[in-house]
């Protein structure tokens, strides 16, 4: 059997192949790119088994429609993750549980599978998220910063003189000149602002946490706090797949 997972993110729709835990192929592509000829290839290079079935996350909804509707019409089987969700027993204290984006809370079943309770899943995405699983394995609350991408590419779009830069791990703290600076900013910025709400968290909590990195920036920031346990960019590709293969019939 051959699983694959499609996380439609605001910026980047993922599309993970999985032999049961063994990821075989990953695709990211930006979501202003979706029409018909990449669900084509997506059809062609993914679903090749006959035996095939995916599950789709989304905080998308016009999107995840789009999908549906090919798939569909493609004979493709396809199952949404919040018709899973009702067979997942994970206590949340976040009170309004419709708020809660798939993404978030696909990383959190996985992360209560592999740690059991007190982790932090940190989540690089269009915007930077931070999960919090406590002591007792409640789905306890969370934190939704700015993206590293998104605030690059405002702080170009807002300004006059300063340059669009990648985002990039550097040596120096001071930059000598503007790219520098901006590059300076981001990274440590980002890393400050991390090791903040971490000691923010555990002080609220009154607990020590494991902590999770995934999305695309994550390998960045590898080494950056002594209680990061994990850092995968497919994390929550790995979480849908666990999922698919937990719940579904």
């Amino acid at each position: 059997m051959t699983n694959v997972t499609i996380d439609i993110g605001n910026t980047i729709i993922s599309f993970g192949m999985f032999k049961k835990n063994k990821l075989l192929k990953y695709v990211r592509i930006s979501k202003d790119q979706l029409d018909l000829k990449v669900l084509n290839n997506i059809k062609k290079n993914f679903f090749k088994d006959p035996k095939v079935r995916s599950l789709i996350s989304s905080v998308v909804p016009p999107i995840e429609k789009v999908i549906k509707s090919f798939f569909k019409n493609n004979s493709v089987h396809s199952v949404s993750l919040k018709e899973l969700l009702k067979k997942i027993d994970i206590k949340i204290n976040i009170k309004n549980k419709k708020e809660i984006g798939d993404d978030r809370l696909t990383n959190i079943i996985y992360a209560k599978k592999i740690y059991k309770n007190r982790v932090i899943v940190i989540d690089f995405g269009t915007a930077t998220t931070f999960d919090v699983l406590n002591s007792k394995g409640v789905y306890f609350g969370g934190i939704i910063t700015p993206g590293i991408d998104l605030s690059l590419n405002v702080l170009n779009y807002r300004t006059a003189k300063l340059p669009l830069v990648k985002f990039k791990k550097t040596k120096n703290v001071v930059g000598f000149n503007t790219k520098e600076a901006i590059e300076s900013g981001f990274f440590w910025g980002y890393c400050s602002m991390i090791e903040g709400l971490i000691k923010k968290i555990e002080q609220e909590q009154k607990d020590v946490f494991k902590i999770i990195l995934t999305g695309g920036n994550a390998s960045y920031f590898k080494g950056i706090h002594k209680k990061v346990v994990l850092i995968d960019e497919f994390f929550t590709s790995k979480a849908l797949n666990y999922i698919l293969n937990e719940y579904a019939e």
